[in-house]
């Protein structure tokens, strides 16, 4: 009976641990951004990307800690860092180690930071993405820029820095 009961044990870990972990990983990456001196993590990241004539990347994730709450009224956080992808590309692999312009659209419902606590959303005025390294599916990024915070009632401040890193998981467009 004591085989059993340690048999059972194990099975039901297996499942808590493949459940717990598994659909963390399959989702998508970690990491953390740091607005001036506050830490946000990052959770479910992932980068979509072209190649060619038209080529872009675009790096997304999700507030770890706010996953279902608004940074601001109707707008969702995390980070969505996104630009070109130089032509001469023929691969991710081809952008290890390079640094990439992302840039801010500013649309009213766009953002390249926003978290709850960040006091608003942050669009950059300068920054660059670092693809640290490509492995398979997963690319490991930085990134480092100055921002203007959108209070989400007029208000603008420029010259704000932030810079995070973290893996963001490859997905098909």
């Amino acid at each position: 009976m004591r085989k059993a009961s340690v048999g059972l044990h194990g099975i039901a870990f297996a499942l808590l641990a493949a459940a717990c972990g598994g659909s963390a990983g399959g989702d998508g990456g970690t990491g953390t951004v740091t607005i001036g001196d506050r830490a946000f993590g990052v959770n479910t990241i992932t980068l979509t990307h072209e190649l060619g004539s038209d080529g872009y990347f675009r790096i997304e994730g999700d507030d770890a800690a706010h996953a279902n709450e608004d940074c601001l009224p109707g707008l969702g956080g995390g980070i969505a860092l996104y630009g070109d992808i130089p032509p001469s590309a023929t691969s991710l692999a081809d952008l290890a180690g390079r640094e990439l312009p992302f840039e801010f659209s500013g649309d009213g419902d766009d953002f390249n930071l926003c978290f709850v606590g960040s006091n608003g959303l942050l669009g950059v005025e300068t920054g660059t993405v670092r693809i640290d390294s490509v492995e398979g599916s997963t690319v490991r990024f930085s990134f480092s820029g100055r921002f203007v915070l959108y209070d989400g009632q007029g208000g603008e401040s420029p010259g704000v820095s932030a810079s995070g890193q973290g893996t963001a998981r490859v997905v098909a467009e």
